[in-house]
Parts: structure tokens; sequence; C-alpha cells
């Protein structure tokens, strides 16, 4: 519907490549949820390959095997969960906020709301 429910930015200093970066950010979101107590969740992301390995299970091949045994494991706390990949220009608001954390020393948090400088992407990813 275009309206905030949460959102975090942080920064990932240990993250040493693409896949990482994405399979640590979606441990973070889960814990996210968890934290403001949804139960039926889904999750896009842009990176297939961690995408793929979460909803599949396959998590052996990757060197982030166990981040992504992580979130599988945190996953199991929800009544309902997905994983999604999604074309980048499709998660803007995600793009957005990462860039954000880039910028950022620590963790921030807004409920019901976004960065300022963020609201108006909310629009572009309602279906």
């Amino acid at each position: 519907m275009g309206e905030a429910i949460g959102a975090l930015t942080m920064p990932i200093p240990l993250a040493n490549s693409v896949a990482a970066m994405e399979a640590l950010a979606c441990r973070r979101a889960v814990h996210f949820v968890r934290e403001i107590g949804f139960k039926d969740v889904v999750f896009e992301g842009d990176f297939a390959v961690v995408i793929q390995a979460i909803t599949q299970g396959n998590s052996d091949n990757l060197e982030l095997g166990h981040i992504i045994d992580d979130i599988r494991i945190l996953a199991t706390d929800f009544n309902s969960s997905q994983f999604c990949h999604v074309k980048r220009n499709c998660n803007v608001v995600a793009n957005a906020l990462a860039k954000k954390a880039k910028d950022t020393l620590s963790l921030a948090v807004w409920l019901e709301d976004v960065p300022e400088d963020i609201s108006h992407l909310l629009s572009f990813n309602v279906p």
C-alpha cells in the first residue's frame, strides 16, 4: 500500500563480496522482522544466488553456507515466510537504504517511517 512499517540501515564491515553483503543484510532483515513481531512475511532480494540458496536450502556450495543456514533457521519462527527474487529496479527502497548504510557508523531504525530522503521511493515498490 506504499506505507512504511519499518526500516533499518547498518554498516556491514566484514562483507567481502556482493553475495556476503546480500546474505548478511537478509539475515539482519529476518532478525528485524522478528524483533518487531511479524509472523507472516515476504522477503525480497535482488541477488538471485542468495535467494535461491535460501529457498532451495542448498547452502553447501556457498562460502556463505552458515549465514544461509542461520536465515533458514530464523525463518522457522514465522507462521509463513517467503523469499523472493526481484529485480533491483523493483527494490528501490532497499537499495536506497543500502546506499545510506555506507555512510553510517551504527544501526539506525525507523518504525512506521523511513528516512525523509527515501520516503518518495515507497510508491515505486507498490504492486
